[in-house]
């Protein structure tokens, strides 16, 4: 018996180092721990999206903050998209890394508000 799972491991070590390592792992896959923060006079609502589609919604009270963690593929450049909506209609939208808080804002305009944050 043993004589029969050595040469059968050997071919099988054997075949795995000839696929590429793309083909042995799948796609590369990634944390991403963040903190957003709303720096609005309002509440704010809106959703973070890796490029794998995993997605982190909030919404977020006057001066509230909240931490959050997605599993899967980054957009390039080590970035999440981060959209800000009302009512689920996309009102902002950038990418941005996670490396430092992501910060929202909404400033008056003289007819409603421009919504904005610091995206890097």
């Amino acid at each position: 018996m043993i004589r029969l799972l050595l040469p059968l491991a050997a071919l099988i070590q054997v075949a795995a180092t000839a696929l590429p390592a793309s083909a042995q792992i799948g796609p590369a896959t990634h944390g991403a721990c963040f903190l957003v923060r709303n720096m609005a006079p309002f509440s704010l609502a809106g959703r973070v999206v890796m490029k794998s589609r995993q997605r982190y919604t909030f919404v977020l009270q006057k001066g509230q903050s909240r931490r959050a963690c997605l599993e899967g593929e980054m957009h390039p450049g080590d970035k999440v998209e981060l959209v800000i909506t009302v009512f689920a209609i996309p009102l902002f939208v950038c990418y941005t890394q996670v490396d430092q808080p992501i910060e929202l804002y909404a400033a008056r305009q003289e007819e409603g508000y421009k919504y904005y944050a610091n995206c890097r």
